[in-house]
């Protein structure tokens, strides 16, 4: 039987978090490799925690996990896209939680290679949704 390493280092995008214990949340990733994870980042609810600013919904992050007995425990993380127009626009904030509540709503954790991974990317261009452009032109 081959043995797996210890941890492992994946792309995803932040779906979801939730306050868990004292100073930990409990994420939702979505992976290209892995697809829907659970994972937990100790310590991510602290002020002067290192992965808190990395870890919000909507963000695609490059993150280090550590294998555990229950759920996988984040150890590194670093922002590879933060979306930053999202957060300006209520309207495109409000459209990113959509795609991200579907995205989460339609697979199943441990679920690999699923074709949802690159909703996010597909979407189209939030022009549209900007105030300056009157509704369909």
């Amino acid at each position: 039987m081959p043995e797996r390493s210890h941890s492992f280092r994946v792309e995803a995008i932040v779906l979801r978090h939730a306050d868990w214990g004292e100073a930990d949340r409990l994420l939702t990733l979505y992976t290209r490799q892995g697809g829907k994870l659970r994972v937990v980042a100790k310590g991510a609810r602290r002020i002067r925690s290192r992965k808190a600013g990395h870890l919000e919904p909507f963000t695609r992050v490059q993150v280090q996990l550590a294998r555990s007995r229950s759920l996988p425990i984040v150890t590194q993380a670093e922002t590879a896209e933060a979306y930053l127009p999202l957060r300006d626009d209520l309207i495109k904030t409000a459209t990113a939680s959509t795609i991200v509540e579907m995205l989460d709503r339609f697979t199943y954790e441990d679920e690999n290679e699923h074709p949802l991974i690159t909703l996010p990317k597909r979407c189209p261009d939030p022009a549209p949704f900007s105030p300056e452009r009157p509704a369909g032109a």
